[in-house]
């Protein structure tokens, strides 16, 4: 249980020759709480040198060796938390220094030098004195800065290491600390679901650009720790983009300084906002294509409505018009597919790919049952997916469907990779124009005249990207289009879901017959 500063033993620090003209220091520490200690010095420089955070009061004559108790309680108003300073002066003329009076010291003990006034000797000096340090020094359970935390110094300071050590070991942000060098010298250990390319401990004794991150990424961030440590100045809520790993990050870094006020490194905290930029993106996009598609449709439906009011022929018309809304209606609804996968796609988890590729291609036949579809599909194949990965297939198979020339040919396979599953679908329709594959793979701004014909393969790159696959498109010998789904299965994903047997089992021979 903690106790008050009347009932614990106190650390006192006397600052000068006439800080005891009370008696000597003995008679002040006798007359504090037991086993409390006094200790002497005789200037402000011997007191700078002390350990104060050690010391619960400091108890000064006003005339020192090198100044006066004016000069030591400015100097310590430069600490973060000083300890609270009581003034001795000889009052025995009825006079004060004016410094004592226009100087916030957390008391002013009036000295009587006269040992016949001293009518009591529960009121003698060193009693009286002992009584000031004790009401200026907080207690462990008295006043409080805010529910319930401390007031005073030193307890403030257990507290703020405390904190600091649960920062680092338990909040899941990428916090550290870089010396002057601007390396590493503290990585947090809390568990971050992936760290820009490397474990907290591999960053330890190292420099950005010391092969922590790839040299393209690590150079911008380095000069930021260099501007940070020479200038003093923080930088707050930056956002980086690290290109090798396509991932963003909001960084802070602000100078860590030393005990003389000195610039020493830096502490910086990166927090990853991936998922956010990629909503933006999002966003963009959709509202790019959408805009896009609306417009022309829209004019489209108008035109041919025009045309049926100045006599046309009314057959050809509505089957245009009814095109037109049917194009409408898909792009509504892949708007609220996208809008469902910035809301709450969840993480990927370990998913039947075989089960899941065979559903959908059975979904497929019936929605085209002139559809010419060759399946080989590998056994038991398991991948991390997200839920919208089966909009993704969808998507691939309606394209080949909508696009084809004549009866539609598609080949979908699954292969059970050393290092990832692989669903590849080919088809026969004409080739997706290059500026399309350029935009739908960043290598092209999408913009009012760059941007894709609809938002179904779309669909496709960020269902990918949730799960933590890849796209890639390509062409097929006989000049069709290859688009191949890459799947991570981290094994021991895999193994928790083949030892649960969940994964269904699709033919005997590698494929599913389809």
């Amino acid at each position: 249980m903690y106790g008050t500063p009347a009932d614990r033993a106190l650390a006192v620090l006397a600052v000068g020759a006439d800080a005891s003209r009370v008696g000597p220091s003995s008679a002040l520490e006798r007359a504090l709480p037991e086993s409390s200690s006094v200790a002497t010095v005789d200037s402000i420089a011997a007191t700078l040198d002390r350990d104060l955070d050690a010391i619960d009061c400091i108890v000064t004559a006003f005339t020192l060796a090198d100044g006066t108790a004016v000069d030591l309680h400015r100097r310590l108003s430069t600490l973060t938390a000083p300890p609270p300073v009581v003034l001795v002066v000889d009052a025995s003329d009825g006079s004060v220094p004016a410094g004592a009076v226009s100087t916030p010291f957390a008391d002013v003990f009036a000295a009587d030098r006269d040992e016949d006034e001293r009518t009591d000797r529960d009121r003698s000096d060193p009693a009286r004195l002992a009584a000031a340090v004790t009401s200026v020094v907080p207690g462990d359970d008295g006043p409080t800065v805010a529910d319930g935390l401390p007031r005073d110094r030193r307890s403030l300071d257990a507290l703020k290491a405390t904190l600091f050590d649960r920062l680092f070991t338990e909040i899941p942000l990428h916090s550290y600390v870089k010396d002057g060098e601007a390396r590493h010298v503290m990585v947090s250990e809390a568990p971050v679901d992936r760290r820009i390319h490397r474990f907290g401990e591999e960053y330890l004794g190292r420099r950005d650009i010391d092969g922590v991150v790839p040299e393209s990424d690590a150079r911008e961030p380095y000069e930021d720790d260099l501007r940070v440590i020479e200038t003093g100045t923080p930088i707050v809520n930056k956002e980086e983009h690290y290109a090798s790993a396509d991932r963003w990050f909001r960084t802070s870094k602000v100078p860590w300084t030393d005990g003389d006020g000195e610039v020493a490194g830096l502490i910086g905290i990166s927090q990853e906002i991936t998922a956010r930029k990629d909503r933006e993106r999002q966003l963009e996009i959709t509202h790019h294509v959408v805009r896009h598609t609306l417009r022309n449709k829209l004019n489209v439906i108008l035109g041919r409505c025009d045309r049926i009011r100045r006599g046309g022929r009314v057959t050809n018309n509505v089957e245009r018009i009814a095109e037109a809304a049917a194009a409408l209606t898909d792009t509504v609804d892949n708007q609220q597919t996208i809008l469902g996968m910035m809301l709450g796609d969840p993480d990927p988890t370990p998913t039947d790919l075989t089960c899941l590729v065979r559903h959908r291609i059975e979904a497929a036949r019936t929605r085209r049952p002139d559809a010419e579809i060759d399946a080989a599909l590998d056994d038991g194949v398991v991948g991390l997916a997200t839920e919208s990965v089966d909009r993704a297939v969808d998507q691939l198979l309606g394209n080949a469907f909508d696009h084809a020339d004549g009866t539609p040919e598609v080949t979908v396979t699954l292969e059970d990779g050393d290092d990832e599953a692989r669903l590849c679908v080919r088809d026969g329709a004409p080739e997706i124009p290059a500026f399309e594959v350029e935009v739908l793979t960043g290598r092209r701004s999408i913009d009012h005249l760059n941007h894709t014909a609809g938002l179904g393969l779309w669909i496709v790159q960020w269902a990918m990207k949730h799960s933590g696959g890849e796209v890639s498109f390509d062409r097929t010998d006989d000049g069709g289009n290859e688009v191949t789904l890459t799947f991570p299965y981290p094994e021991a994903e895999r193994d928790a879901v083949a030892d649960d047997g969940t994964p269904e089992k699709v033919g005997s021979d590698g494929a599913d017959g389809a």
